[in-house]
């Protein structure tokens, strides 16, 4: 049986169960956490509040850190900067090279974040082969429901969009209901 979500559980039990991003945020509220982030963001705020019963103070604007300055304006030799960021002018930049099909995804995400010193030409072609592979990208832990699709389409071969779908609806509300006969 899953355990309430308060401050008396420990971080080792909140580890081992799966919360919804609702209840998450609530608890944030409730403790004086903040509730800003994405849910890996929150789990992570909360472990560490529940291993040493503090709240973290919030970052002010004025302490966060300073994003590198990107250019205005991007071509296939310009060079990925400390700092750089997933933009709207990077996204269009993107589109343009290779089409509207582009998204920014996790290969493409961690190419601009952790390829400081390559050219968006290599961020392009690492994108395009992610793009042939798709099987072979991972997916995100906070992307529940994307790996819920892959591994029910990959465990249920002619299963259809709607089965799938509605799998993952009963585990979630199979989660939800879990949730509430605790509280």
């Amino acid at each position: 049986m899953r355990p309430v979500l308060n401050k008396d559980l420990s971080a080792v039990d909140f580890t081992q169960y799966y919360w919804l991003k609702e209840e998450l945020v609530s608890f944030c509220r409730q403790a004086g956490l903040s509730t800003a982030g994405s849910k890996q963001e929150l789990s992570g705020r909360i472990q560490r509040f529940l291993e040493g019963g503090q709240a973290a103070a919030p970052q002010t604007a004025s302490a966060a850190p300073q994003r590198g300055s990107m250019p205005r304006h991007f071509n296939r030799q310009s060079v990925i900067g400390e700092g750089w960021r997933c933009s709207q002018a990077l996204r269009q930049f993107f589109q343009q090279e290779i089409g509207k099909t582009f998204h920014f995804d996790g290969v493409m995400r961690d190419f601009i974040h952790q390829g400081v010193g390559r050219t968006l030409d290599e961020a392009i072609t690492a994108w395009k082969t992610a793009q042939m592979n798709p099987e072979k990208k991972e997916i995100g832990s906070q992307f529940e429901y994307n790996r819920h699709m892959r591994t029910y389409f990959q465990t249920h071969p002619g299963a259809t969009p709607q089965e799938a779908r509605q799998a993952w609806k009963s585990i979630r509300e199979a989660r939800r209901d879990e949730g509430e006969s605790h509280e």
